[in-house]
């Protein structure tokens, strides 16, 4: 089996011993041909595997967090509007080695990266692996078409609102070197939803799902994923849409209101709380498309990363998008 593992030597969650722990685990595979490169610069990975096929490499081993994943999806499949097919792309595996871990662990993967080396070894040794599905995205323009930029890949949740404004918080802190820990996360949580309670964000969605539909207007917290669960913070999961999964359609939360304490029991929901916020809360299940506008630019992101301020976006679910090891 040929195996290209990509890793980050300027992330601040890897570290030698780690990477050490990691090679050990994987050598256990037999016959594994095992090349290792790293990545120097944004994109340097989506670069790497662009034009790999299956015929040339076996798996492509991400070592990163949800950022990192993303990048390579998008250089495995190419653009959305013409994606290659997934048979004939690598098999992706991941070993979890950013702050969330959204893919990983919601693959069923260990969040030790030496647990989940592990348990990739005995995915790759017994041949487990399943096709997924995978979201994308797109910036509309004032007309309701889509903008002359191409869509983008998304595999665990993307939006407007909290957040987005949260992950710019942690970026910003990021920058002066400090670690985004899941302490940090849950303060710029609280603080960008006390913001948002003063200054509330006001959405609109439109999303479809066979015969069903969404219309909602103004909605004050909104959240669109391709998983269970949304996030994690630290070891604690954070659900929006318990049904979901990488096998279903898009997910699709929200709270009409987050003022009072109606709206603060709107937040502990996503802590497992379902019933404190009765009448405010909006779960979508399975959709196919979703579009999200807000009036004005606001923040948007896609898998963890900042993509600047849009105001309509598109989301679309994409059926067997990409295969993966999975336990």
């Amino acid at each position: 089996m040929r195996a290209l593992l990509i890793t980050n030597p300027n992330s601040t969650s890897q570290s030698e011993l780690m990477l050490r722990q990691v090679y050990a685990r994987l050598r256990e595979v037999p016959d594994l041909h095992l090349l290792v490169r790293q990545s120097h610069y944004p994109g340097h990975a989506a670069e790497m595997v662009s034009t790999l096929t299956r015929a040339e490499c076996d798996v492509v081993i991400a070592v990163g967090g949800d950022g990192t994943v993303n990048e390579i999806v998008g250089g495995l499949l190419g653009s959305p509007k013409n994606p290659r097919p997934a048979e004939e792309v690598p098999v992706l595996a991941v070993i979890p080695a950013g702050s969330a871990n959204v893919f990983a662990r919601a693959l069923g993967f260990p969040a030790e990266p030496a647990d989940a080396a592990q348990t990739l070894a005995e995915c790759m040794l017994y041949d487990l692996r399943r096709t997924i599905r995978l979201g994308t995205w797109e910036s509309l323009g004032a007309d309701g078409e889509a903008e002359p930029d191409e869509a983008r890949w998304f595999a665990v949740n993307a939006g407007f609102g909290l957040d987005a404004d949260v992950l710019h918080a942690v970026d910003k802190a990021r920058a002066k070197g400090l670690a985004a820990t899941p302490l940090r996360y849950l303060r710029a949580t609280l603080r960008g939803w006390a913001r948002a309670r003063v200054r509330p964000p006001h959405i609109d969605v439109h999303a479809k799902a066979g015969e069903r539909t969404l219309e909602l207007r103004g909605a004050q917290l909104i959240f669109a994923s391709n998983t269970n669960p949304w996030t994690f913070l630290g070891p604690l999961p954070v659900v929006t849409n318990p049904r979901n999964s990488f096998d279903k359609g898009l997910g699709v939360f929200g709270l009409t209101d987050i003022g009072g304490i109606g709206g603060f029991a709107g937040l502990l929901h996503l802590f497992g709380a379902y019933r404190l916020a009765r009448g405010r809360v909006i779960q979508f299940d399975d959709a196919e498309w979703v579009e999200l506008g807000v009036p004005g630019l606001h923040r948007f992101q896609a898998d963890g990363e900042s993509e600047g301020k849009l105001e309509h976006v598109r989301l679309r679910s994409i059926p067997d998008a990409l295969e993966v090891y999975s336990p």
